[in-house]
């Protein structure tokens, strides 16, 4: 396996009170789940973003400089704002990552 490091920001975002939406509506948790997918995806997309993978209601997506993490935080926000109950919580790190190639 070859490895390398690069410096990248990391975006993490969550949606609140799923876990609690959850156990009060599934149907509905669900469809906010595939809203915030589908509003997330295209803007990790816009700002040359890659989307890592989902965990649970959590999202990780890694940008090659801090400036377009953050301007896509402010998009998803933006954005989330017109989906009913769709609160997000987003945070964005910048370090190095080591990347695995398997050969």
């Amino acid at each position: 396996m070859a490895t390398s490091r690069q410096l990248a920001a990391i975006m993490f975002t969550d949606i609140a009170g799923y876990t609690a939406l959850m156990g009060a509506d599934e149907q509905k948790a669900f469809e906010l789940l595939r809203a915030n997918r589908l509003l997330q995806q295209a803007h990790i997309q816009e700002y040359g973003g890659r989307w890592i993978k989902e965990l649970g209601d959590g999202v990780l997506a890694s940008f090659s400089n801090a400036a377009d993490a953050v301007l896509c935080a402010i998009a998803i926000q933006r954005s989330s704002a017109d989906v009913a109950d769709l609160y997000l919580r987003i945070g964005i790190h910048s370090g190095d990552v080591i990347y695995i190639r398997r050969q």
